[in-house]
């Protein structure tokens, strides 16, 4: 999947405020709210039977303030509908966009639906880091793509100490693995620490334990410290799963010659044959020396 950065949307935008999560009330409740409950009841009862396209899992870093524009996968045709949630587990409680193109509980009020049904984030924060994905209904059946976005913070970010060790922000895991991710700046007086996962508060306190890592826990980790002074934010740390390792194909063996190779008894054969061959030929070559001097000494006697 591609991703554009732009200032400002270039194309026309549907854009849609409402508040989130959403307040549903069972008494007065309006068509528009029943219309996307219904959708985010099928959604959750439907997404685990799509199959997945595949997906970078190289971060895109944005600044804090840009827009950006996650199109939808060109490549597929015949897409009906197309629904976004944040994170790479598309639940109810994470979605964006219905497939109606109703707001979701994880709608900020910074995110519209552009053409094509593509997402585009407006006036980002660091926050929005995390990873997308798309649901798509085709005629050939559910899809799914999912991307990742980094907004780096306009402020000074805190390093985090991580188990496994993260490389440049991203932590490889298997499934079912531990991950700890530790506050360790040292603030005065005793910051309050908050945990966020794709933006959303997800734990408190100064380590975060994934104790058995599954594809709900995918995604980008910050921390946030404050107290009576200032607020500090740790580095966005991304846990993935690692990126499959093509296998070596072992080479094939040569086969040899027939017409030139041979071994055992042929071999053997062969090798006497040419030995008989090569002293056939110099006893030729010696017979017809010998005759021919015969022959000179007879023709000097009966000339003298």
């Amino acid at each position: 999947m591609r991703l554009e950065v732009t200032s400002e949307p270039t194309c026309p935008w549907t854009e849609y405020k409402m508040r989130s999560p959403l307040d549903i009330s069972s008494s007065h409740t309006p068509a528009w709210r029943k219309l996307l409950l219904t959708g985010t009841l099928l959604t959750s009862c439907t997404c685990s039977v799509f199959s997945e396209l595949p997906f970078s899992a190289q971060l895109n870093t944005l600044t804090e303030g840009a827009s950006v524009h996650l199109p939808v996968p060109r490549s597929l045709e015949g897409i009906l509908t197309t629904s976004w949630f944040r994170g790479y587990d598309a639940q109810p409680a994470a979605m964006i966009f219905s497939p109606e193109g109703l707001p979701g509980p994880a709608h900020t009020g910074r995110e519209m639906l552009g053409t094509q049904g593509s997402l585009v984030l407006r006036n980002v924060t660091a926050q929005d880091s995390g990873s997308y994905t798309v649901v798509l209904e085709t005629s050939r059946g559910r899809r799914s793509a999912t991307k990742q976005i980094h907004v780096k913070n306009s402020l000074q970010l805190m390093p985090l100490k991580t188990f496994p060790a993260a490389i440049r922000g991203v932590i490889q895991s298997e499934l079912n693995y531990s991950v700890i991710l530790q506050w360790v700046v040292t603030m005065d007086p005793e910051p309050v620490l908050s945990w966020t996962f794709n933006g959303v508060p997800c734990g408190m306190g100064e380590k975060l334990f994934i104790r058995r890592l599954s594809w709900e826990q995918l995604g980008t980790y910050m921390c946030i410290a404050t107290n009576s002074k200032k607020q500090l934010v740790s580095e966005p740390v991304t846990i993935s799963l690692p990126e499959p390792i093509a296998q070596p194909t072992e080479a094939e063996p040569m086969e040899p010659d027939p017409t030139l190779s041979l071994s055992g008894g042929s071999a053997i054969g062969l090798l006497v044959a040419g030995i008989l061959g090569a002293g056939t030929l110099i006893a030729g070559v010696c017979f017809t020396i010998i005759q021919s001097l015969r022959t000179d000494r007879q023709r000097i006697g009966i000339c003298s």
